[in-house]
């Protein structure tokens, strides 16, 4: 089952922008230096306070943070969702070469806030949203057990990569979709060029050298 379980992690295209981050000041400085004739005289640095604490654990709202965007309807399953600026900028070139090569990329799931991921953690807790087809405030009374099945497939609210508007699933939440037919012409596109984007998949497949997979 974790074998299956970290190809779903895989292949629902759980994919990363993996091209660093540069600083907004450090364009600003780069432009100026190309333009400049004479090197201005030192100035204190313009302190980008993008990636706080707030950010990196999704305590803040995407759809009001100035580096977030709303993804169009033409690229996703549903309105009103969210990404990073950048990380949409490069999945739209991404999606274009796609649709040139005869494949269709679909985010079913991106920006997911703390607020956004304790919902999905307490539904699976409390049994309103079953985990591998079982309702766990009765399969499972343990609160270590439980919470290490939820783990299997969900990150505790506060530690998602959701949370940076950088990652997204694309087009299915099961494994078995990728394996054949449309989904595993998708899966071996994006093996292919999603790198091209600068996308990669954030985790890799359970083996010797990571025994417990997504863990």
């Amino acid at each position: 089952m974790h074998k299956h379980l970290i190809f779903t992690a895989i292949t629902t295209l759980l994919l990363s922008n993996c091209r660093p981050q540069t600083p907004q000041n450090d364009l600003a400085l780069s432009t100026a230096q190309e333009s400049a004739t004479v090197a201005p005289e030192p100035t204190a640095p313009v302190v980008q306070d993008t990636f706080t604490i707030a950010y990196l654990t999704g305590q803040f709202d995407p759809a009001t943070h100035p580096e977030f965007t709303t993804i169009e309807t033409k690229y996703a399953d549903r309105a009103g969702q969210y990404m990073r600026r950048d990380a949409y900028e490069a999945f739209k070139k991404m999606h274009a070469a796609a649709v040139a090569d005869g494949v269709t990329l679909r985010i079913i799931s991106a920006a997911r806030n703390f607020n956004r991921q304790k919902e999905i953690w307490e539904a699976k807790w409390n049994g309103s949203r079953l985990v591998d087809g079982k309702n766990l405030s009765e399969s499972t009374p343990d609160p270590v057990q439980r919470a290490l099945k939820i783990l299997e497939y969900s990150s505790m609210p506060g530690s998602s990569r959701h949370h940076w508007g950088t990652d997204f699933d694309l087009n299915a939440l099961t494994d078995g979709y990728f394996r054949q037919g449309e989904g595993l012409k998708i899966f071996e596109w994006l093996t292919t060029h999603a790198q091209e984007y600068g996308f990669c998949r954030p985790y890799s497949a359970k083996g010797p050298e990571r025994p417990n997979g997504y863990f």
